[in-house]
């Protein structure tokens, strides 16, 4: 099956096409500008594999949390490829998939990415367990809900080291390691991901969408101004 995954939701992009005889991924950060270098990316990745836009059979894409920018243009992009061309999307929350690269630890693992105004989309989960849900929160969530744990926690994710410093300094006896392979490319585990959730349920809705959790600076700035507005 020719599948094609993009994940552009943090500052460090993951994209990758699988065919039935080939696999090629793309780790992209520094100048990579999802707006201006996706498509030209996606355009390489199938000259290579020597098949076009047409032989492609599902495409999948990471949903949030994450960077606004980045999930809008990567969600535009991939939407667009199959509205287009009629292939099937799947979208896959961002933190599951994080979590899926390191699935096989045995203890609790923490995904981070780094939301700005001192905070971090992050979730923690251990197996099957869910113990911390996706949010917009800060190290001390995590302290003060993972208290007395005996297994060191995991800490992955694009921004894992930014989330480490702020643990240690906060709580130096705290027990985590920090994963050495981060930051991951996350197209494997995206592109399993939302094969699975293609053969069970199919393809998205079309009226899915982002997955933002926080406000926009946008928003966030209208709702100011409209109080403004009232009050005056």
């Amino acid at each position: 099956m020719n599948i094609l995954a993009a994940d552009t939701s943090s500052e460090v992009a993951s994209v990758a096409l699988k065919t039935e005889t080939s696999y090629e991924e793309r780790l992209l950060s520094g100048c990579f500008s999802p707006s201006e270098n996706l498509l030209t990316v996606i355009e390489e990745l199938l000259a290579n594999a020597k098949i076009g836009m047409k032989d492609l059979e599902l495409l999948a894409v990471t949903k949030g949390p994450g960077s606004f920018t980045g999930l809008r243009i990567a969600m535009a992009s991939m939407k667009g490829i199959a509205s287009a061309l009629s292939i099937p999307l799947v979208s896959i929350p961002t933190l599951d998939v994080i979590y899926d690269t390191v699935r096989d630890y045995p203890g609790p693992v923490l995904s981070a990415i780094d939301a700005r105004k001192k905070k971090f989309y992050l979730s923690v989960r251990d197996g099957e367990r869910t113990v911390i849900k996706d949010r917009d929160g800060n190290p001390e969530d995590v302290l003060n809900e993972l208290s007395g744990t005996s297994v060191p926690l995991l800490i992955t994710g694009p921004d894992a080291l930014l989330f480490a410093e702020k643990i240690t300094l906060i709580d130096s006896s705290f027990p985590f390691i920090v994963d050495s392979g981060t930051p991951r490319n996350l197209s494997r585990s995206l592109i399993k991901l939302a094969l699975e959730k293609y053969m069970k349920d199919g393809g998205d809705d079309i009226g899915e969408g982002p997955v933002y959790i926080r406000r926009s600076d946008a928003e966030e700035a209208l709702e100011k101004r409209m109080k403004e507005r009232n009050n005056g």
